[in-house]
């Protein structure tokens, strides 16, 4: 679920369900121990609704206000957000 990564705190959520992850990613938030951090959702690519993950979880830090964007490629692309606090 955790990797330290150089400069960024890796938190892959691929799998959990919705208020799990939301509760998980609300920690990381809260602890003030990171500035960057690399949270894994998954595409959703094999589900027939779609990413629910990602959309939940895009739509939650765009409600907190919080800054991110989608990963690089070689980051997980679409399937993983860069949050910057």
């Amino acid at each position: 679920m955790y990797e330290q990564d150089k400069e960024v705190f890796v938190l892959d959520l691929h799998g959990y369900t919705t208020l799990m992850a939301k509760s998980i990613l609300k920690e990381c938030l809260d602890s003030g121990e990171y500035t960057h951090l690399r949270v894994i959702t998954g595409r959703g690519v094999g589900r027939s609704d779609g990413p629910i993950l990602r959309t939940f979880i895009t739509n939650f830090l765009r409600e907190e206000g919080i800054c991110f964007h989608f990963a690089e490629k070689y980051n997980g692309g679409e399937g993983a957000l860069e949050v910057y606090l």
